[in-house]
């Protein structure tokens, strides 16, 4: 989670059976006990990525000058803000599929949440028990989500660029997972630093490139090794970055051993895993 606000994000439970106001509407309740990392602003959660009870998980990244909401609340659907999105996702469905065949009724609406005062561009990764990955970019109004062939996603721009710069930095190849391992094997050079499109190819690589883990724990601990590798500082040399973002945690959602493990990175407190 890389953002500019001092605020913290903390790990938070909620039970299924949880009622939460979207700020459109009506009250809705979890039907799904669900876990992530929130902020706890004015009797709302806001969270920033989570797991829920059936393996489904989601994330939000942020997405500037790509998306395309709503002006306004529409008739007959499920109106939601940007922040909403997350907590319906892992609230009211059991997998990517569940989720695909709902977005019909949604409405992304550019409007502000509760005690914010911005509206925020977001897009959003899923992955769930199946093993499936996806990729929802509201670049329109009619929202469909997009298949992740390299399990990655990072800051805009969309997911199609990032593949593309992807493919051209290992040389256009015809099996990019052989050309990922090849750097890997050669020990080349990665991208590094803040740029969203260098922190993308640099972790595909590392998902691609290395054996794959054989378990649970080789995942968790491949997972953390790369995650950590695009840390955004928030000093350097005792001085605030020039980036006004920096990491603030990093999180790990098991879908299969339905585990949440929380890494503070710029914010104190210690690592801990909950079960779901």
């Amino acid at each position: 989670m890389d953002f500019p606000n001092i605020d913290p994000w903390l790990p938070t439970t909620l039970p299924a059976g949880t009622a939460w106001q979207p700020f459109f509407g009506s009250t809705q309740t979890t039907q799904y006990k669900l876990v992530g990392a929130a902020r706890h602003l004015d009797d709302h959660y806001l969270f920033g990525d989570g797991l829920n009870s059936a393996g489904l998980s989601c994330a939000e990244l942020y997405f500037p000058n790509r998306v395309h909401y709503y002006d306004a609340p529409q008739n007959g659907r499920i109106n939601l803000t940007p922040q909403d999105f997350i907590l319906w996702v892992l609230g009211s469905h059991r997998s990517i599929a569940d989720v695909a065949a709902d977005l019909a009724n949604v409405a992304l609406v550019a409007h502000t949440w509760f005690v914010e005062n911005k509206v925020y561009p977001f897009h959003w990764i899923l992955a769930d028990a199946t093993g499936q990955t996806a990729v929802l970019e509201p670049t329109t109004q009619s929202l469909h989500l997009i298949d992740d062939p390299v399990r990655v996603l990072t800051n805009t721009p969309e997911l199609s660029d990032h593949l593309s710069r992807l493919q051209a930095y290992l040389g256009n190849p015809s099996d990019l997972s052989a050309a990922a391992s090849a750097q890997i094997g050669q020990h080349s050079e990665l991208p590094t630093g803040a740029i969203p499109t260098n922190r993308f190819i640099r972790t595909a690589i590392n998902v691609m490139g290395h054996r794959q883990p054989q378990n649970q724990a080789e995942a968790q601990t491949a997972a953390q090794t790369y995650l950590s590798q695009v840390i955004i500082p928030d000093q350097q040399d005792g001085h605030p970055t020039a980036n006004h973002n920096f990491t603030h945690y990093i999180s790990l959602l098991n879908v299969t051993d339905l585990t949440y493990t929380f890494v503070p990175v710029s914010q104190q407190g210690a690592t801990k895993t909950y079960q779901i």
